[in-house]
């Protein structure tokens, strides 16, 4: 396979993160109000069509019963032409303790059919669908919400999986207790994955420094492979929750870096379809905003400074009280100065926006 680099095959896009969701949606309006965190699970953000009562499709088994050891949670919205491909690619997995949460964002094509015919197939498979589409990041969040695994990772519904990717990751996780995530290289293809290219641009986070491995993956991200890793449950819990806005997903995986370690796996592992349909890196800045926030027709406002002080809300709530948390605090401050034409760019948006 060739290598790609990173700078051949994505675009830079600007947005925020989830604690301040809130506030986005007051500054859209030019006030300012206080700030309310948003606490996680968020239950109005999962409406379901039977009486708010998830729908699950699939039988019921003792296997079902219990905790399984990893948990996949695959949102989709009008996924019909990728969907089935990807679930195959987990079901096939060597390592079987595992569950995969479907959560369907009101599909309008032929999405739910497949999805019900593979969940009646296999009992390891939970389906759940909205009664509307709210948003995919909120999407991202209600499987998280449904899963109970020790370990957890999120997947695209149309990427694809090599065989031992999860029995991989997994045995890392058990055998470094200092690891939060674990991932295997990437390829990237459009149709068809054995014509992919080995993408040059995926990192681990190796430091035992937290505000180390906090700027190294703000500095070196380009695109988000890592957020596809299989994570430790009950730390990717205790953060975040994942915002509703482009960049929400960089801040969440900043703050799991201050938790722990990041690994790479020297193997490729990681399918990941790149076409305008697939990927939000190739779609324009409209697009972007009806896949985060259907509802919403003008620009969103304050993007900049939601992601900054998502930032600084990170560093609070995940480092050590002292020199540490001082250290990522600073940081943040300092990128914000580098930034203050973005930021003053915001306020110019906003006041234009009320005149």
């Amino acid at each position: 396979m060739l290598r790609l680099r990173p700078q051949e095959y994505v675009k830079q896009v600007v947005s925020c993160s989830c604690d301040c969701e809130i506030i986005v949606n007051w500054f859209s309006r030019a006030r300012i109000v206080a700030i309310s965190p948003i606490k996680y699970p968020k239950q109005d953000d999962c409406k379901m069509t039977e009486n708010r009562v998830p729908r699950s499709i699939g039988p019921v088994s003792a296997t079902a019963t219990r905790m399984p050891l990893v948990s996949v949670g695959m949102p989709l919205y009008n996924s019909a032409p990728w969907i089935e491909s990807a679930v195959r690619s987990i079901l096939a997995q060597t390592l079987t303790d595992l569950e995969l949460i479907l959560c369907d964002n009101a599909s309008e094509d032929a999405s739910r059919e497949i999805c019900e015919r593979l969940a009646a197939e296999d009992a390891r498979i939970r389906y759940r669908r909205h009664d509307r589409n709210i948003g995919a990041n909120r999407n991202y969040r209600s499987t998280l919400e449904y899963a109970t695994g020790k370990y957890f990772k999120w997947m695209s519904s149309s990427d694809l999986y090599g065989p031992t990717f999860l029995a991989d990751c997994v045995a890392e996780l058990e055998s470094k207790p200092d690891v939060v995530l674990a991932i295997g290289n990437t390829v990237l293809f459009a149709d068809v994955a054995e014509d992919g290219k080995i993408y040059d641009g995926d990192f681990a986070l190796p430091s035992a420094d937290a505000k180390e491995r906090f700027a190294k993956l703000l500095t070196s991200l380009q695109l988000n492979n890592v957020f596809n890793g299989v994570m430790r449950t009950s730390v990717i819990r205790s953060i975040g929750p994942l915002g509703t806005f482009g960049m929400a997903d960089v801040v969440l995986m900043a703050e799991l870096a201050l938790r722990g370690k990041f690994l790479l796996l020297d193997k490729p592992h990681f399918y990941r379809r790149m076409t305008p349909d697939t990927a939000t890196k190739l779609k324009s800045a409209q697009e972007i905003q009806q896949h985060l926030e259907p509802k919403v027709a003008q620009p969103l406002l304050w993007q900049a400074w939601i992601f900054y002080s998502a930032l600084l809300g990170a560093a609070l709530r995940s480092t050590r009280f002292g020199a540490e948390r001082l250290r990522v605090l600073s940081y943040v401050l300092r990128q914000m100065i580098w930034d203050r034409r973005k930021l003053l760019g915001d306020v110019a948006q906003a006041l234009g926006r009320v005149v």
